[in-house]
């Protein structure tokens, strides 16, 4: 073989070199197998052998690719040195590693993730990479890495981002009917009885820190001072609808029908016309309700 390149070197035009039929018929497999995997190197490298062999010279083989004589040349010498094998390494070379799911199970992997855990035999609402893992395991027989089945997703137009919470008993006919009836005729009722609208509702304040990220030595993870104490602010609230009118009232006890109605009687007295409160159905809103305070009107 060193004597072939080196006669090569010296005068590579008028060198002949005779392949067998065995070594067209792979070439033009090799042609055919290029163009399957949408690689173009393997195919300018496989068919300018191909022609070379057939007995066009490098110069016009390298017009028609647009690659110097020279790239020619080295392509040439390195498939008499190596034959195939070298053709071989270039199957999947600068495409990465063929994909284990074909374009199909990917599209049913997709929509089997905007579907949620929790149809997909889970049970909780949100993905984890090892859950998708899991999946792909039991719906394509495929084992992924976690970590390397990230990649994947992203590729797939998926991210890893922060959830939101959506109530589980959100009824849009009911929402219809609020929209189109029930409101209507409540702001009618406080346009003829010359009412106020309070909408009312509570929240609590936790009184403790929350964790959160910070620089500290590799190693050692930073500690915190906390009291331990997992206290909370406790306060009832109701803005008004027309004017924005808002009153609240802190409680150092749990939410329950007596301080709620004690809230109340607060915001009653504000006020000397007929109130319309619309809240929730909190349990204590409703043992409120049956007590002996009672506003003009309650939604």
């Amino acid at each position: 073989m060193g004597s072939i390149l080196r006669i090569l070197r010296k005068e590579p035009e008028d060198m002949q070199i005779r392949f067998t039929k065995r070594t067209f018929v792979r070439l033009r497999e090799e042609v055919k197998r290029a163009q399957s995997l949408s690689n173009l190197r393997l195919f300018k490298i496989t068919k300018t052998i191909l022609l070379i062999a057939e007995g066009e010279t490098m110069k016009t083989v390298a017009d028609l690719f647009a690659v110097s004589p020279k790239t020619v040349y080295n392509w040439f010498c390195r498939f008499l040195a190596e034959r195939f094998s070298w053709l071989v390494g270039h199957h999947y070379r600068g495409r990465g590693r063929k994909s284990k799911l074909n374009k199909e199970q990917k599209q049913r992997l997709y929509d089997l993730i905007c579907s949620g855990p929790e149809k997909c035999g889970f049970d909780c609402g949100i993905w984890t990479s090892g859950m998708i893992a899991e999946l792909v395991l039991q719906k394509f027989n495929v084992m992924y890495s976690p970590r390397y089945l990230c990649q994947l997703l992203k590729q797939m137009k998926l991210s890893y981002q922060k959830a939101a919470f959506e109530s589980d008993h959100l009824d849009e006919e009911k929402r219809r009917e609020w929209r189109e009836v029930t409101w209507p005729a409540i702001l009618k009722q406080a346009e003829e009885k010359k009412a106020v609208i309070l909408f009312g509702d509570e929240v609590s304040f936790a009184q403790w820190g929350s964790l959160s990220r910070t620089w500290a030595p590799r190693g050692k993870q930073p500690k915190i001072k906390t009291t331990g104490k997992r206290k909370g602010m406790k306060v009832f609230g109701v803005i008004g609808f027309f004017n924005g009118d808002f009153h609240y009232m802190e409680t150092p006890d749990k939410f329950n029908a007596q301080t709620y109605v004690q809230f109340l009687e607060t915001v009653v007295r504000q006020y000397k016309c007929p109130v319309i409160l619309i809240e929730d159905g909190a349990k204590y809103h409703l043992k409120a309700a049956s007590s002996s305070f009672s506003v003009d009107l309650t939604i």
